[in-house]
């Protein structure tokens, strides 16, 4: 049986304003086009310019002061933004989507990132199998590095994946964790053609200690019991 996709729940007037706002943007992101390539990311003036227009907190969850819009609002957002540039798109998507995933994680996780600031940008790497995660008492140890964190240099936190296993003898299962910066380096690897502004960079991890509230099942996620659910509607 086929199902309806959900209808657009945003609020007309916060989609409506963040979409004129996007599409003012589109000259000046023209304009600096040819300055993040050279720079091979997003420049900080425009970072600044998504912050100002609460861009990056279209997915975020009302509770912590977001616009909760529909995703279909905001792909309608990115669309504008890729008019100027479809680098700082690509970064804006990537970024902005981070926020509503964190909402899925344990709401302790979720105030050691947004209670110091709800602007935080969280960075990611979901590619399993380029690292290594350790059950360790209290949580895990993790080490490795991770390619493609697009938009990565203006984040305070990164999520990456790895496989751990959950106790002795049972086999790896894919599982998410959430970093600060001082416990991850980002690293200059982003030297391409397409979407060269998108500073889609690798970052090392080495053997960093990572709390078990800090770690999200994928398994979890997927079968939509994620413990944030709980929290946000």
């Amino acid at each position: 049986m086929q199902t309806q996709a959900p209808s657009r729940t945003s609020s007309d007037t916060a989609a409506s304003k963040l979409l004129r706002r996007a599409r003012e943007l589109q000259p000046v992101l023209r304009q600096r086009a040819a300055q993040a390539e050279q720079l091979r990311r997003v420049p900080d003036e425009t970072i600044a310019d998504f912050h100002r227009a609460g861009l990056f907190r279209a997915l975020q969850p009302a509770r912590v002061g977001g616009a909760e819009l529909h995703p279909a609002d905001f792909f309608d957002i990115c669309a504008e933004i890729a008019q100027g540039c479809a680098s700082s798109a690509w970064v804006l998507s990537n970024l902005a989507y981070h926020h509503q995933f964190l909402a899925l994680w344990p709401d302790r996780a979720q105030q050691e990132v947004w209670g110091p600031s709800p602007d935080t940008l969280v960075g990611s790497s979901y590619i399993f199998a380029r690292g290594t995660a350790r059950q360790v008492d209290g949580g895990y140890e993790i080490e490795g590095q991770w390619p493609f964190s697009s938009g990565i240099d203006p984040c305070g936190w990164c999520v990456l994946g790895a496989m751990a296993s959950d106790a002795p003898g049972e086999p790896p299962r894919p599982r998410y964790f959430l970093l600060p910066r001082e416990d991850y380096e980002v690293l200059d690897t982003w030297h391409v053609v397409g979407l060269r502004a998108t500073g889609s960079k690798d970052f090392a991890v080495g053997k960093a200690f990572v709390p078990g509230y800090r770690s999200l099942s994928f398994d979890e996620v997927a079968a939509a019991q994620a413990p944030g659910l709980s929290l946000h509607a």
